[in-house]
């Protein structure tokens, strides 16, 4: 789970979703933004851990729920909810939390600066979970295509976020 690219193609896939279940919750569209990045950074933070998150969606889901429910309630005690934190404990956790951020931000950028072809068979099989028969009858191309544009993509992404 602690794969980068995993992690990213994960933030594509459930993003929309969760923005739109904590604007529900929150009434703010930033509020939600932000809440979002913290659950993705709790589930970056909690990979390092000897148990597996077995269910990224679920964790996420319930973590964006109780981060929303701890930011209302500061809300409503007039605490400013950005502020909390680093109030709270100014330590190097919120580096930590910047430099993930980054992270994630440039794993989407390598995943963007994918040839258009590549990124779209990329994106169907680790966003979209299809099978590689799915994409190459989807896309009109061989299995085999699909198995190299797969390849060749992993290849991009390591050396796009190794230099």
């Amino acid at each position: 789970m602690t794969e980068p690219v995993h992690l990213a193609c994960l933030y594509i896939s459930e993003r929309p979703e969760l923005r739109r279940f904590l604007w529900r919750m929150t009434g703010s569209v930033s509020m939600a933004e932000e809440l979002v990045q913290d659950a993705f950074l709790r589930l970056l933070e909690r990979g390092d851990r000897a148990d597996p998150v077995r269910n990224p969606q679920a964790y996420l889901r319930r973590s964006a729920r109780n981060l929303a429910l701890n930011a209302l309630q500061a809300q409503r005690r007039h605490e400013p909810v950005s502020e909390v934190p680093e109030l709270a404990d100014p330590t190097p956790g919120v580096v930590d939390r910047m430099i993930s951020r980054q992270e994630l931000l440039a794993v989407m950028r390598a995943i963007a600066g994918l040839p258009p072809r590549r990124r779209e068979v990329f994106v169907l099989s680790r966003v979209d979970n299809r099978s590689y028969d799915e994409i190459a009858e989807r896309l009109g191309i061989s299995r085999n295509t699909v198995m190299v544009q797969i390849v060749r993509a992993l290849s991009d992404l390591r050396k796009a976020l190794e230099g």
